[in-house]
């Protein structure tokens, strides 16, 4: 298996991390862009192994048994996500809005876990939700804290048919917001990536204090003002020191 194969692979299984439905091969064809044939022949892999199921009545697949095996060994071991996890539940029920952690993937931010508000009318985002690393503040919190050259890259990678004195404008004119973000180690974003959506953002680093993560509290517009953002953005940065801690470790 090349690594090309082996990526491809690992897109279609991560599909299933993005929803709680089965999936039919178009539908996960459409999500990675991959041809049907190829995202056939690897499902038949993937559920002769037991990692996928594929329902008798609607011909879909959904997650296998083998994945709860892997889940097991994780509910008993030590693992810092757990901590984490407990820490963004803890800052959610203080104050009652849902928090997210991010992780920085290639081109974009990943979210990888929720810890929910109890409201009954709150902004909703999907574990494995993928959003452009220089959008929204749980975003561009990362992307401020990258070299000039990678931002250019990112930039030139959804902006592809514009040119590289447009692309180096755009950056430009993101500069004082990203400077205002490294010199502060927050941010905050009010109808950016969903114009109903506030986010409050702080940065997290790996062992080798490079950017990695981000931690984030998000809501309804309609739920913030400058007092309730200030309270907000004074817990958020008091447990992403907490949870600084054992992201280092990972």
């Amino acid at each position: 298996m090349t690594v090309k194969t082996l990526k491809n692979s690992l897109d279609i299984l991560e599909c299933f991390a993005t929803t709680e439905s089965a999936l039919g091969v178009r539908e996960i064809a459409r999500m990675t862009k991959l041809h049907t044939s190829v995202v056939q022949r690897t499902i038949n892999t993937f559920t002769e192994a037991g990692y996928l199921l594929q329902d008798e009545a609607t011909k879909k697949y959904k997650l296998g048994y083998k994945m709860f095996i892997f889940h097991d060994m994780l509910s008993h071991t030590n693992d810092p996500h757990f901590t984490i996890y407990e820490l963004m539940q803890s800052l959610a029920s203080e104050i009652n809005e849902s928090v997210f952690l991010t992780y920085m993937d290639n081109e974009y931010g990943v979210t990888t876990k929720i810890a929910e508000s109890s409201k009954n009318i709150k902004y909703a985002v999907s574990l494995g939700t993928k959003t452009p690393l220089y959008i929204g503040a749980s975003c561009k919190v990362m992307f401020a804290y990258l070299d000039k050259e990678r931002q250019l890259e990112l930039l030139a990678y959804f902006h592809e048919k514009q040119s590289e004195e447009e692309h180096k404008k755009l950056l430009d004119n993101l500069q004082e917001e990203l400077q205002a973000i490294r010199q502060n180690k927050w941010c905050v974003t009010v109808g950016e990536y969903n114009e109903h959506a506030f986010g409050i953002s702080v940065p997290l680093f790996n062992y080798k204090k490079e950017i990695m993560a981000s931690l984030t509290i998000s809501g309804l517009v309609y739920d913030i003002d400058d007092q309730r953002e200030k309270y907000m953005l004074e817990q958020l940065v008091k447990i992403a020191h907490q949870i600084q801690s054992h992201i280092s470790k990972l």
